[in-house]
């Protein structure tokens, strides 16, 4: 898991009232507190804004992020700071404050471990087991749990396998082993780890040339060279033709662990997956109205996108409509120039100039059929990751 440790802390106070460590303890709660609460209180005098400053620390091997509530302060200990995890922790302290709000006033036991336990293992476990999440049982897993229906699940499930497979092989539900899993990383009594997807997005490194030894398959070697920062493994697969897929992402996540192969940067990964969407978009243009007007529509919708968003002059077609990236956009997403959300929003404005040309020609309901169709294409190609498009925004007006 990405999240390591969860704090709550009052922050007139600066005591923590709820702590949670998801694996090995890192940090004394009590002087995590006071150190977070005397360095936010630094910077609200200083600054004036504690809200806009202290919002993250770093250290070698972990980040704590930090958001605040209305009367708390939350803090997350974690491998990599991301935004779904900063939302979760929005999210936590707010269902904190509203289902304790009397500790705003006095101090009393409330039996707030038992009473939230749920809550966290629903925001930060749950949702992310899956069937493919494989399962690692600790070996001393008697230590970590007295719950009887796990100590009867652990006892018969094997030492590491997929939820799925514990659900075929103790003939069970797979939401109820999903359910028990959760529960039994809350203890501590398993570990978890998510199997790389065919859709997740890799590009080769200076690694992958000899320094580090590849033990792979012919075909995982092979589908190595179709690498680039902008093939989804998924293609990359078909291009060798892939016989064995879970083998293939077995592999490349054994690649991964070892640094010879390395995910791209999130800003890298908005740009393949927003291009890819753009693709098909043009794609089903050209099916209506043939390359020509499709092209003609696609410059005709940059023009004013680029007013707002320069950058996207560097989107342009090839050979039909065929979408090229430039090098230019390509380097600066690499090096971080660009955020991922202004790549986003500029590539959703360009397809909403599209569908818009496109809905004045043959209507809205045709339209609207058009974008619903691109959706479920898209998350084809990109199961776990076609959300990110917004396609909502296209919809508006259709």
């Amino acid at each position: 898991m990405n999240v390591k440790s969860l704090y709550i802390i009052k922050r007139e106070t600066g005591v923590c009232v709820y702590h949670k460590d998801f694996g090995e303890k890192l940090f004394d709660p009590h002087l995590l507190s006071s150190f977070i609460v005397a360095i936010t209180t630094f910077f609200d005098k200083v600054t004036g804004s504690v809200y806009s400053k202290a919002r993250a620390f770093e250290g070698t091997d972990y980040k704590l992020i930090v958001e605040f509530g209305n009367w708390t302060v939350g803090v997350l200990s974690v491998s990599h700071e991301s935004a779904d995890d900063r939302a979760r922790l929005k999210r936590i302290i707010e269902r904190f404050e509203d289902q304790f709000n009397l500790l705003r006033w006095v101090d009393m036991d409330l039996a707030i471990y038992t009473r939230f336990e749920q809550a966290v293992i629903d925001e930060f476990i749950r949702d992310q087991i899956h069937p493919e999440t494989i399962i690692h049982v600790r070996r001393d897993w008697e230590y970590y749990t007295k719950n009887p229906d796990l100590i009867s699940f652990l006892r018969m499930v094997p030492l590491k396998c997929t939820v799925k497979d514990a659900a075929d092989f103790l003939e069970m539900p797979v939401e109820l082993i999903m359910n028990l899993v959760a529960e039994a990383v809350w203890e501590n009594a398993v570990t978890i780890v998510q199997p790389v997807r065919p859709d997740d997005i890799y590009q080769a490194t200076s690694l992958v040339t000899g320094s580090v030894e590849l033990d792979v398959s012919d075909e995982t070697a092979e589908a190595l060279t179709q690498l680039d920062g902008e093939t989804p493994l998924s293609i990359a697969a078909e291009r060798v033709r892939t016989k064995d897929l879970r083998k293939f992402l077995e592999e490349i996540a054994l690649l991964a662990r070892r640094r010879a192969i390395e995910q791209i940067s999130p800003a890298q990964s908005i740009v393949v997956l927003y291009s890819f969407a753009l693709q098909i978009l043009l794609n089903k243009c050209a099916d209506i109205f043939g390359f020509r007007i499709a092209r003609k529509m696609f410059y005709e919708a940059r023009e004013p996108v680029v007013v707002e968003h320069s950058w996207i002059v560097f989107v342009s077609l090839e050979e039909g409509v065929d979408v090229e990236i430039k090098p230019s956009l390509t380097s600066a997403t690499m090096s971080g120039k660009i955020a991922p959300e202004v790549l986003g929003d500029g590539f959703i404005n360009l397809c909403g100039e599209i569908v818009r040309r496109i809905r004045e020609i043959i209507g809205a309901s045709p339209t609207r059929r058009l974008i619903y169709h691109a959706k479920d294409e898209l998350e084809d190609h990109f199961p776990t990751r076609a959300y990110r498009v917004e396609w909502e925004r296209l919809l508006i007006g259709n």
